[in-house]
């Protein structure tokens, strides 16, 4: 007889907590564990793990506890899963037929959902299963629209809806929709604009800072205690150091104005936590909503200097420069930054890192580098690599690398798996008018799962159109799979760096120090 052994995963959303503190392991949650401990014992299974996540949506696929689950499932370590209900397991409907539909019965795993008498070992349950997903993921739908539409009016009526007050102000205790000035913080402000006001630049400004010890915006969230947490930018040895580009997003709050200014980006949709930015015109900007740090006049006297001063990646001529947002420091990773000096002969363009011009003693490599001279380097290197695949004895017989799928497989294995959910909802639809035919679901109930499927489709097969013409884009992009000679041809030999060919070269181009003992390192990362 083979031995029963049972994982327990227990969950509960922000939404449904009852908790004195958030650290505290909720009631429900407690409540949960002893049912499922019971159930289990009951019938004398042996429970190997319990798996618990607190705060996390039901369509969320990164909860810790359910992917430890999945993954004793995966590993042949477990053969049932007990949950309190089947959208305990996930709300998502796609999540329930890839999982208990899909790899459960894969694995040899049996899911039960106790309260709602789900039970994948009896074979007639499947539809209920099926109703409650789809149930499950409506909830989830309509739940999402109802948060946004509360959040568009809040936004709307002048009150803070964001997890972080910007630098300045702070989240008043008394009303978590309301802003109070930071009495730390709105003194460097202040100044910020005054010293922009008085001809100091952004990196003028950020090296005074720095100079004096001032703590940055990310510092003062650590000092006030917030949860404020970002992987990419604290592995940088320059994150907790005043930057340019700081001072020039402090100089473009129109919050200190006291006006709120929220609702520039959106989510995508309630299954991602992906966002895109919205046009201006749609956001949401109230006046008046909290005290001001700063006049409305001196604002708008500041837009009008910076706009007056802003030079960008440009060169004289008002094009980009050959290798704009490609150069970095390779000591401490932050990009390098253009500047011109004129000298007797002429002005010369110099690349430096920006961490050094804002605060020196935080990266070795101080010294600048000529433009033209790196241009120089690069320009060799690319012809380089150019006759590398040209064959000099025939002329016109080019080298063609082996083809490299590492851009346009992904995109074709989403393409084949929307067509697969496609294939999927159709028979879902055929299964469905069967049971109406054989009076299992009504005509109501049958018009609704129309509907929700038919619109899926309709969402696949536009995503499916976005990713062809994407995936014909690279196919005829210069180094696409079959245009490598074509652009080599293209390119026999190269005089002159310009942005539009280093772009098609160049991924990233990091520079190291200069020293006596050795040359400059020079590190090109290629796009082919």
């Amino acid at each position: 007889m083979i031995e029963e052994i049972a994982d327990i995963y227990v969950r509960l959303s922000d939404e449904d907590r009852n908790k004195k503190n958030k650290a505290d392991e909720s009631e429900s949650i407690q409540n949960q564990k002893n049912m499922l401990i019971h159930y289990c014992l009951e019938r004398g299974w042996q429970i190997n793990g319990i798996y618990c996540d607190e705060d996390y949506s039901g369509a969320d696929g990164n909860r810790p506890g359910w992917n430890q689950l999945l993954k004793d499932c995966h590993e042949g370590r477990i053969n049932i899963v007990v949950c309190k209900t089947q959208s305990r397991f996930s709300r998502d409907m796609e999540m329930i037929e890839k999982y208990i539909h899909g790899k459960f019965p894969e694995w040899g795993i049996r899911f039960i959902g106790v309260v709602d008498n789900v039970d994948t070992s009896i074979k007639g349950n499947k539809k209920a299963r099926q109703i409650n997903g789809l149930i499950n993921e409506w909830y989830l739908e309509d739940l999402s629209e109802n948060i946004r539409s509360t959040l568009k009016t809040k936004r709307q009526n002048g009150q803070f809806v964001g997890s972080f007050a910007c630098y300045g102000y702070l989240i008043n205790p008394e009303n978590k929709n309301h802003l109070i000035i930071d009495p730390i913080a709105a003194p460097v402000v202040q100044r910020i604009f005054n010293m922009y006001l008085n001809h100091m630049g952004y990196i003028s400004i950020a090296r005074t800072l720095n100079f004096e010890k001032v703590p940055p915006p990310c510092v003062r969230k650590k000092e006030l205690g917030s949860n404020y947490y970002n992987a990419n930018f604290e592995k940088r040895t320059h994150a907790f150091r005043w930057s340019s580009a700081a001072i020039y997003t402090i100089l473009r709050r129109r919050e200190y104005t006291g006006a709120l200014v929220q609702g520039k980006k959106e989510t995508i949709s309630y299954k991602t936590n992906k966002k895109r930015s919205k046009p201006p015109e749609e956001w949401d900007i109230v006046e008046g909503t909290h005290e001001a740090i700063i006049s409305k006049e001196v604002f708008e006297k500041v837009q009008e200097i910076r706009l007056s001063r802003g030079k960008s990646q440009k060169i004289p001529n008002g094009q980009c420069y050959s290798l704009a947002k490609k150069v970095y420091c390779l000591e401490c990773g932050n990009t390098m930054w253009k500047m011109s000096y004129k000298l007797a002969n002429g002005r010369y363009h110099y690349l430096k890192c920006r961490t050094t011009k804002t605060s020196s003693e935080s990266c070795m490599n101080h010294r600048t580098i000529r433009l033209d001279h790196l241009e120089n380097v690069i320009l060799e290197h690319i012809n380089h690599l150019i006759n590398q695949y040209y064959n000099e004895k025939e002329i016109g017989e080019i080298q063609i690398p082996k083809k490299n799928f590492s851009l346009n497989l992904p995109i074709a294995t989403e393409i084949k798996n929307l067509k697969k959910m496609i294939q999927r909802n159709n028979n879902r639809l055929t299964q469905m008018y069967t049971d109406k035919l054989d009076g299992v679901i009504d005509v109501q109930q049958f018009t609704m799962f129309y509907k929700k499927y038919q619109n899926e489709s309709a969402e696949y097969e536009y995503r499916i159109k976005m990713l062809q013409t994407k995936l014909n884009k690279l196919s005829e992009d210069d180094f696409g799979i079959d245009s490598v000679s074509s652009v080599l041809k293209k390119y026999r030999h190269i005089d002159k760096l310009t942005f539009e060919i280093a772009d098609k070269f160049i991924k990233k181009v990091s520079i190291g120090p200069l020293a006596d003992s050795y040359p400059r390192e020079v590190h090109i990362e290629w796009k082919i």
